[in-house]
């Protein structure tokens, strides 16, 4: 039973909250943290561009992926296959994001997977991969039986809230985790760029609370049947 909200509404919402996160994060890696390069003789041009994929990548179009199925007027099918394509879109930004963070260790002599939040990176990246993929074979082709899909619904919902859950807290991780070498390396605590820094955070955990109030509140009319079938 979904929440008594009107799930198109709040859906206004997330997007406004997305596109500020996204100028956030854009704002601090290109402004504060000097830009984005995949070669660079300055290193951290390489890890700038890990924040700015796992926050549009996964939070951002993960979240639109999870409440394109309330907030979208097409027909089932047609937001299916947009839950789908978003979906992959955030994983595939989410990859090169986490590949990014590795190529910067590595070449900059520093060592991985060293913080609960690289742990956690890695445990949800793979999550979202084995969803990712149960819901392609079962919703989508070759798709599974009628009891199967019926029987898969609530429990890859769930799964998946569950997932998102765990990438808005661990892209909070991630904010306090470079805030604070970036403070012990010599910028002002109460500076504008450990502001921005924090403030995006926070529009990061808003952004993924209105994601789930979407995804539980009540979906127009037309879409009150929740089965999903192979297409």
């Amino acid at each position: 039973m979904g929440l008594q909200m009107n799930a198109v509404h709040l859906s206004y919402v997330v997007h406004v909250l997305g596109i500020t996160g996204a100028v956030m994060v854009l704002v601090w890696n290109i402004y504060f943290r000097g830009g984005l390069a995949w070669e660079s003789s300055n290193k951290n041009l390489i890890f700038n561009v890990h924040p700015v994929l796992m926050l549009i990548g996964l939070v951002i179009m993960g979240g639109e992926a999870i409440i394109s199925y309330k907030a979208l007027p097409f027909q089932k099918a047609e937001k299916k296959l947009i839950h789908l394509i978003l979906h992959a879109i955030a994983l595939i930004l989410g990859i090169i994001g986490i590949y990014m963070a590795f190529k910067n260790h590595n070449e900059s002599g520093i060592a991985n997977l060293y913080s609960l939040h690289s742990w956690l990176g890695i445990g949800i990246i793979v999550l979202y991969g084995v969803q990712w993929i149960y819901g392609f074979v079962i919703f989508f082709y070759p798709g599974g039986t009628d009891d199967l899909r019926r029987e898969s619904v609530p429990w890859h919902a769930l799964f998946g809230m569950f997932i998102y859950i765990l990438v808005v807290a661990n892209s909070a991780l991630g904010f306090l985790e470079k805030l604070t070498f970036l403070e012990s390396s010599g910028i002002e605590k109460y500076g504008s760029e450990a502001f921005l820094v924090n403030f995006t955070a926070i529009v990061a955990i808003l952004y993924g609370t209105f994601v789930l109030l979407t995804a539980l509140s009540r979906s127009p009319a037309e879409d009150h049947h929740h089965s999903y079938s192979a297409i």
